[in-house]
């Protein structure tokens, strides 16, 4: 499938949702020159986007529209309204399928990414607000397990720093100078991830899970024009574990400040309280260095050279984010 949509492919898949396209302009992502493509209409602007199975669950691309179709119309009818209203084809469904690629529309957000402390706030109750509405409702489907996902990909990340003198140059010095740190704090999260108290915490949640975004970066959080957040790119959405989706929300969003990490924190747990072995898990699970694990894959792409860069660049800052984390455990006592 090519990067680019016709303007007779947009208007026909658009038409279906019973609107009718004036202009439209494929917008680039990190990933995607037309990750999404913005559509005015004589209602309204709207955002036309193409949905790609995930290569980490077994079932195919139909199937996974379905399930995430499903689990969106379950938040919608919830009152759950922190994401774009996903709209109705003329087939009754929440997408179409075009060439054999399902789309969906959704309304366009007009707004600004996260700058100050209220927004960091607003963010931790809307996760929050997801993962407590979400456990209520009859949800089907199987927990998603990232953390058997995370420990594949330690296992590859300790192979591949093992064979480091086959590397070039640079990733040499880089697996020399950060590797080992990198294996002692995952080393020191597995060990505390199999204490008896957080063994519980997670078979607890598999019997009673949640619908988790998976997907919290900066450019997923939207501060809509007149204060709303609005989290977008729910194509990931499963029923995994809130500390996951705590942790990792931490890491993509906050930027290693200390500011942003307190207010994230503050807003979910004004709505969800953790207590100590809760904080426990999500200080763990943030300790693990997911980005390097992502790069053993394709070593040799510039991007995964982008990733190890920055990490290293950030990488003092990294350090006094777990202290601060490993602090935050702390101030809760045991109950």
């Amino acid at each position: 499938m090519t990067n680019a949509y016709a303007k007779s492919r947009i208007r026909k898949i658009v038409r279906r949702f019973g609107l009718i396209p004036l202009r439209s302009d494929p917008i680039a992502s990190f990933y995607r020159k037309s990750a999404i493509v913005r559509v005015l209409t004589g209602s309204g602007i709207y955002a036309m986007k193409p949905f790609f199975r995930s290569n980490l669950l077994r079932s195919g691309t139909i199937d996974q529209i379905k399930t995430t179709a499903d689990h969106v119309q379950l938040l919608m009818n919830n009152g759950f309204n922190s994401m774009p209203k996903w709209l109705a084809s003329n087939s009754g469904k929440l997408w179409t399928l075009d060439q054999g690629r399902p789309f969906y529309l959704t309304t366009w957000i007009n707004g600004r990414s996260m700058e100050n402390q209220e927004d960091f706030e607003k963010l931790g109750r809307v996760l929050a607000s997801l993962h407590t509405s979400s456990r209520s409702l009859p949800i089907k489907g199987h927990f998603y397990d990232h953390i058997r996902l995370w420990q594949n990909r330690d296992r590859l990340f300790r192979k591949r720093m093992a064979k480091a003198n086959q590397s070039n140059r640079w990733t040499r010095r880089w697996y020399k100078r950060l590797g080992e740190s990198c294996t002692q704090f995952s080393d020191r999260s597995w060990t505390e991830l199999k204490s008896p108290e957080i063994v519980d915490l997670l078979e607890k949640e598999m019997i009673r899970p949640a619908l988790i975004h998976s997907d919290i970066t900066s450019q997923n959080v939207i501060i809509a024009n007149d204060g709303q957040l609005f989290i977008i790119d729910w194509d990931r959405m499963k029923l995994g574990s809130i500390y996951v989706d705590v942790a990792t929300a931490l890491m993509n969003t906050t930027r290693f400040n200390p500011v942003f990490i307190h207010s994230l924190l503050k807003g979910y747990e004004e709505l969800c309280p953790l207590d100590r072995t809760e904080r426990r898990m999500i200080s763990s699970l943030y300790r693990f260095p997911r980005e390097a694990w992502s790069t053993v894959q394709f070593p040799s792409r510039p991007r995964s050279h982008n990733i190890l860069d920055i990490m290293e660049k950030t990488w003092l800052l990294r350090l006094k984010a777990m202290d601060l984390l490993d602090e935050w455990v702390n101030q809760q006592k045991e109950e």
